[in-house]
């Protein structure tokens, strides 16, 4: 029997030196990076002018129990509230998604904010 290491083995403290612990033990290396969290702030701060904007309409249109274009106030307050629900999910999704998900929640977002935007217009100009 020989004393020297099989051929094509590396000795122990080799291969010991050369193997280390992930940075982060328990996060799935497949997985892209959350780097978003940061935006959730600002992106909770649009929701709540939203609804602030909505609850505003509400209570206007709660006041308007026999005016003659009370169906045209509802159904704009419930066009922004669906517009308000569609931010909200997006703003709910962004933070926690990332790569072509994320691009894909923004787009839902300004086209939902856009939307929201023509509507708070829209009421108010039904309302003056």
């Amino acid at each position: 029997m020989s004393s020297s290491p099989a051929a094509g083995s590396a000795p122990k403290n080799e291969l010991e030196s050369t193997w280390s612990w992930p940075a982060r033990p328990f996060k799935n290396p497949s997985y892209p990076d959350r780097v978003h969290f940061p935006e959730r702030p600002e992106l909770e701060a649009r929701l709540k002018a939203c609804d602030e904007k909505v609850a505003a309409a509400g209570k206007k249109l709660a006041l308007l129990t026999n005016h003659p274009k009370r169906a045209e106030y509802e159904k704009i307050h419930h066009q922004m509230r669906g517009a308000r629900d569609q931010i909200a999910e997006a703003v709910y999704r962004m933070p926690r998604e990332s790569g072509e998900l994320y691009r894909e929640d923004h787009e839902k977002l300004v086209i939902a904010e856009q939307a929201f935007t023509w509507l708070a217009a829209r009421w108010e100009s039904v309302a003056h």
